[in-house]
């Protein structure tokens, strides 16, 4: 890895930050509807902050002792998939309560509990029994990169249904995101700049994120208050 700066470590907690501010949001809007449920998106909300959380503290340390803390790294996919799914599944439910299709959304939590066993499941089957190095990664990253799309097409359906086009095309611009910073990852020499432009991206896709959950709210409550 390339020699980081101070700057570059500290910043990387801006995205954390945006998705706290992003699923207090969600949570809320969840709660509108279906406060039953709402826990899924509350908790999926924390164990998605706590996993770029873990992400910027190792970048941190690194960057200012040199140690490389890989357990703090590894701790990324474990939390944001498993924080995704949930999420979703409290929109998917908080959406059927909202149209009044209410056959199976009381068990809106048994099909991200389903998909998170799935892909756990065979983490440690690869890991342990098949022995493949990191044989963990592709199974959380799946999980994490499912639970993404279905809690951004979800919210893209939700702004576009109370014609909220901003909030909807802000929504976008994050899976966008999401699905360029792969490939900008596995360039190599990882150089400084890259860091940056990786870093770059991830906060506007995050910060946009954050403002479209805002507003997403704001709509909701203000069709609430109209009755």
């Amino acid at each position: 890895m390339a020699d980081l700066p101070l700057a570059l470590a500290l910043v990387n907690f801006l995205p954390s930050l945006f998705s706290a501010l992003a699923f207090v949001s969600i949570a809320r809007l969840v709660q509108a509807f279906d406060a039953d449920r709402r826990w899924l998106a509350w908790i999926g909300g924390v164990l998605v902050v706590l996993g770029g959380l873990a992400k910027a503290t190792w970048k941190l340390v690194f960057v200012l002792s040199g140690q490389d803390l890989a357990w703090l790294a590894n701790a990324l996919f474990p939390l944001l998939g498993p924080g995704f799914v949930l999420v979703a599944g409290g929109l998917w439910a908080a959406r059927r309560r909202e149209c009044g299709r209410l056959g199976g959304y009381r068990w809106a939590w048994l099909g991200p509990l389903a998909a998170i066993v799935l892909a756990f499941g065979l983490a440690a089957l690869r890991s342990g029994w098949l022995e493949i190095p990191r044989g963990w990664f592709l199974p959380l990253m799946g999980l994490t990169t499912l639970g993404n799309l279905a809690v951004g097409i979800l919210l893209i359906r939700a702004a576009a249904a109370r014609r909220q086009w901003l909030a909807a095309g802000l929504f976008a611009g994050n899976l966008l995101v999401v699905f360029a910073l792969p490939p900008i990852a596995m360039i190599e020499p990882k150089t400084v700049a890259v860091h940056w432009v990786e870093q770059g991206l991830t906060i506007v896709g995050t910060g946009g994120f954050a403002l479209a959950a805002y507003l997403l709210l704001g709509a909701v409550r203000a069709d609430r208050r109209r009755g």
